[in-house]
């Protein structure tokens, strides 16, 4: 699934080419992906994307918001007379014509434009909404783990409440948005904190240490674009680079880059763990 980051790297991505565009027509080639009534954005402009945890929001010069969730194999493809571009999930659907039997909604945009919506496993959704449902939906979420108005202290507090793994409360979106698998691997790696501790069991010393890693981890990841961990990894216009200075996730089996012991794999909560047995106590 696109972390914060790769969901970030999205927005600006598409910011720089659909702000101003006029929406001409929605296409739904699936009921299920898109949520409300497309006639309601058909004649609007796009005047801003935004991101809220792993979320899109698409703003318009109508009253209407449309949030865009990727989920696991989502993907937002833009295409024009000169260029294409966008990210999420690694498939041929990054080179390959579209729409593909896999594109969900098309958004056919001024200049000939068009924003596809793809998705191979159908769990990711377009919902047309109003403030107050947007207001809603965020509801649920925490700050993002960078955001400045969240602080290692705040994290400190809610972790104590919780006698379940660490690596699992970072994931947790309702308390901190935004830290996925491949991030939250790295952090804890960062930080020396053993993924399997219970996040009760931290002091409030090693809640920083995590906290402070965390948000490296995740601002690298912008910065470099997110990562792409597959075969699509080199396509101009998609892939981030994250993977390449990835300190955990995936490495099973080759030596840690601080002590060199091998990093071991197991599963933890219905997802791959990867840590290294000497620097993670």
């Amino acid at each position: 699934m696109p972390e914060l980051p790769e969901v970030e790297t999205i927005a600006r991505r598409l910011r720089d080419v659909v702000v101003g565009k006029k929406i001409e027509k929605i296409l739904v080639n699936r009921a299920k992906s898109f949520v409300g009534d497309p006639s309601l954005l058909e004649g609007s402009v796009i005047t801003d994307i935004s991101r809220r945890s792993k979320i899109l929001q698409f703003h318009f010069n109508v009253p209407e918001k449309m949030l865009v969730h990727l989920k696991m194999t989502g993907q937002l493809i833009y295409t024009d007379k000169k260029i294409r571009l966008g990210g999420g999930h690694p498939t041929a659907d990054w080179v390959n014509e579209l729409p593909s039997k896999y594109t969900r909604v098309e958004l056919r945009l001024s200049d000939g434009a068009t924003l596809f919506f793809n998705d191979l496993r159908v769990f990711g959704w377009l919902k047309v909404m109003d403030n107050a449902a947007v207001i809603t939906e965020f509801s649920t979420l925490g700050l993002d783990i960078h955001d400045p108005a969240l602080s290692a202290q705040d994290l400190y507090k809610k972790w104590q409440k919780r006698n379940v793994p660490i690596k699992v409360v970072l994931m947790d979106n309702s308390i901190a948005a935004g830290i996925g698998n491949i991030y939250a691997n790295d952090a804890l790696h960062l930080a020396q904190i053993n993924p399997f501790r219970l996040a009760s069991s931290l002091t409030e010393g090693e809640a920083e240490k995590v906290y402070q890693a965390a948000v490296t981890v995740i601002t690298k990841g912008i910065e470099l674009g997110g990562a792409t961990i597959d075969d699509y990894r080199h396509i101009d216009g998609f892939a981030g680079q994250y993977q390449t200075v990835v300190r955990t996730y995936g490495r099973e089996g080759e030596p840690c880059k601080v002590c060199g012991t091998l990093i071991i794999r197991e599963k933890q909560a219905g997802r791959s763990t990867f840590y290294c047995p000497s620097c993670q106590k």
